[in-house]
């Protein structure tokens, strides 16, 4: 830390430039002291640009000068942030994971949330590497917030001071997600969904309840993971199956931070080793698990949209499906409730409504799963798929969806 001269959080804010394009970090690496000091200088600002990700932190910084003072685009929308995107204060990008370093490549600003330095002058991103660490290495400006809080990861984490060039102080923590015990509608998708995952396998699932409900049912066995994010349900799996994973997010809680401190079972790597679809094709074996939010009878999966408002991202679900399908022996999986609402509302539709995004195309699954069983849709005609997803439909929308699909071939 003696290498280090500190910046105060007030005069980072302004060296950054009107007009710039600033990224902020996403996932928990929330840099609490930036934020309050961004939310204290805005209005020096008039047309700033930042964009985001996914945070599960409270968004602090939009306590003030969002459309006055900045705009904010995100390219997965939370939960936090829902109701300003649907009252239009808030823009949204549809994005790829993979696309997202290339995307903001040599931005203005990069916001970053780090561990002190090492002996050698290296920081660690800590539990946010995923899109970060590239994004650093091409901005023009970069501003690390340094807390001893975060953890030191290994894998493909550290940047050089010299990469560096404003250091903000903070005993800040990272933010932190609690996992909820999944419904036993969930475990009972993840057991058959587990069915599929092949022995001596690797393993990618999203985040989630089907996701962390999976992991109980494959701990005993030889299986890799290889994510985007991974949360407290992998401290069970590593410390019981003694395996290797690779995430480029740790979502969870600080008993994960602890545990993925200095922990080479934990490689956290950026994203152009967990979404590359060339890199995941390599993978013999490679098994998608992702949920959606709805697939139509013909196989198509929508994880953006609800009533024609959006309420995630498309995140790296294509990213996984590609390179499941790429991969030897691979499997691109949908597992998703068969139905919302108190079982009022069929999760899966005739077909994906006009406003409803198109998140993965039909050709990229391979197997959907609910608590009803397995459909399996590679190799099959549409009029084949739309059997095999009734057959997996709760028992209440069998009949309207069979009758949907004998109107729409009859014609």
């Amino acid at each position: 830390m003696d290498r280090i001269s500190f910046s105060d959080p007030h005069e980072a804010v302004q060296k950054i430039p009107d007009g710039s394009l600033v990224v902020f970090p996403q996932g928990c690496a929330e840099p609490s002291r930036f934020y309050q000091a961004f939310v204290d200088g805005v209005t020096r600002f008039s047309h700033l640009r930042v964009v985001s990700g996914l945070q599960f932190g409270s968004y602090p910084f939009l306590a003030r000068g969002l459309q006055d003072n900045f705009d904010f685009t995100t390219w997965h929308v939370g939960e936090r942030v829902q109701p300003l995107v649907r009252a239009g204060r808030i823009s949204y990008m549809p994005l790829r994971y993979s696309d997202i370093p290339k995307q903001f490549a040599n931005a203005d600003v990069v916001i970053i949330h780090t561990s002190p330095p090492d002996g050698r002058g290296d920081v660690s991103l800590g539990v946010s590497v995923g899109v970060t660490r590239q994004l650093a290495l091409t901005a023009r400006l970069v501003i690390a917030e340094i807390s001893e809080q975060m953890p030191f990861t290994c894998g493909e984490s550290t940047l050089s001071c010299d990469d560096i060039d404003i250091f903000i102080d903070s005993g800040s923590a990272p933010s932190q997600r609690f996992s909820r015990a999944p419904e036993e509608v969930c475990g009972r998708i993840a057991a058959l969904a587990a069915e599929l995952v092949p022995e001596s396998g690797t393993l990618q699932m999203g985040i989630g309840a089907i996701p962390e409900a999976l992991l109980d049912r494959i701990g005993d066995r030889s299986v890799s993971l290889h994510t985007g994010m991974i949360t407290d349900r992998v401290i069970d799996f590593v410390e019981q199956s003694d395996t290797k994973v690779v995430t480029g997010e740790v979502v969870g809680s600080e008993r994960l931070f602890r545990f993925v401190h200095r922990n080479p079972a934990i490689q956290v790597v950026p994203c152009s080793r967990t979404h590359d679809a060339r890199v995941l094709a390599a993978l013999p074996g490679f098994t998608a698990v992702n949920s959606a939010l709805e697939v139509d009878l013909s196989g198509q999966v929508n994880a953006e949209t609800r009533g024609g408002s959006v309420v995630s991202g498309v995140g790296g679900c294509l990213d996984f499906m590609l390179g499941a399908k790429l991969a030897p022996g691979g499997k691109a999986i949908i597992a998703l409730p068969s139905s919302a609402n108190d079982s009022q509302q069929s999760r899966i539709v005739p077909l994906l409504a006009g406003d409803a995004a198109v998140t993965v195309p039909r050709h990229c699954v391979d197997y959907v799963v609910t608590e009803f069983g397995v459909a399996q849709l590679a190799g099959k005609s549409l009029q084949e798929r739309a059997r095999a997803l009734i057959d997996i439909a709760h028992p209440r929308f069998r009949e309207a969806l069979a009758t949907a699909v004998t109107e729409r071939w009859s014609k």
